[in-house]
C-alpha cells in the first residue's frame, strides 16, 4: 500500500541530537535521536552487533501527543529505517555543513547576543508499506488509519 509519508528534521547538536516528527497519511509522531557515537565516527566502527547495539547507539524516542511511545524491535527497525537515514542525510547535506562552519555553527556566539537559529530539513512522499507494516502502524499505540 502507498502511504504517504512527511518528515522533519532540525539539529539540536550538530553530529549528535536531532529532533523533528514524522506523519504517516496525517497521523503525526515527534521523535527525539540522540547519537551516542556521533555521525561522523559511525562508520569508524564495526558492524553492530545485533539490534540491542543498534538501538544503544541510534536510540529513538517517540511520542504521538506528547504521550512515550515504547518500540518494540520490529517497530523500531522501521522507524530507524525512515528517520536515520533521513538525519544522516541532513548531516551530510553540503548546505548543513557549510551552515555548521559559519554563523550557525557557534551557538555561544549567538547566544550572547540573545539570538538562536536551527537549520532544518523537509521531505515528503510516499512509501510502499506491506500489510503487516499497515496493521502495526494501526495498533491504537500509534493511531494511525491505514486502510487499503
Amino acid at each position: 500500500m502507498k502511504v504517504p509519508i512527511e518528515l522533519y528534521v532540525e539539529q539540536v547538536k550538530d553530529g549528535v541530537e536531532y529532533k523533528g516528527n514524522i506523519a504517516f497519511a496525517g497521523t503525526k509522531f515527534d521523535y527525539t535521536i540522540v547519537f551516542t557515537v556521533p555521525i561522523p565516527k559511525l562508520d569508524e566502527l564495526g558492524p553492530p552487533e545485533g539490534p540491542e547495539e543498534v538501538r544503544r547507539l541510534c536510540p529513538i524516542s517517540l511520542t504521538r501527543d506528547e504521550n512515550g511511545i515504547e518500540l518494540t524491535d520490529e517497530e523500531y527497525g522501521l522507524f530507524f529505517h525512515l528517520l536515520i537515514q533521513f538525519v544522516v542525510d541532513f548531516y551530510n547535506n553540503p548546505q548543513t555543513r557549510d551552515n555548521n562552519q559559519g554563523l550557525l555553527g557557534q551557538p555561544k556566539i549567538l547566544e550572547s547576543f540573545g539570538a538562536s537559529l536551527s537549520i532544518g530539513m523537509s521531505s515528503s512522499g510516499e512509501s510502499d508499506f506491506t500489510p503487516e507494516t499497515c496493521n502495526m502502524l494501526n495498533q491504537s499505540k500509534f493511531g494511525c488509519a491505514l486502510v487499503e
